[in-house]
């Protein structure tokens, strides 16, 4: 019967281990995002500043 729980166990165990894999990725996942997203709205800011310093006039053939 001793060996039936240590089976047991040691699958757990691994689940549990596993699982805290997955939040980590999951974590760093999200933080990953979130600096994509802060690096994408820096640079639409500044295009947005880089076309207001542009003159208004079109370029016209």
């Amino acid at each position: 019967m001793e060996e039936v729980g240590s089976k047991i166990l040691n699958s757990l165990k691994k689940r549990q281990d596993a699982m805290n894999r997955f939040k980590a990725k999951k974590e760093a996942f999200l933080l990953n995002r979130e600096e994509i997203r802060k690096n994408i709205e820096e640079a639409r800011i500044i295009w947005e500043q880089t076309l207001e310093k542009l003159p208004e006039h079109e370029f016209k053939w």
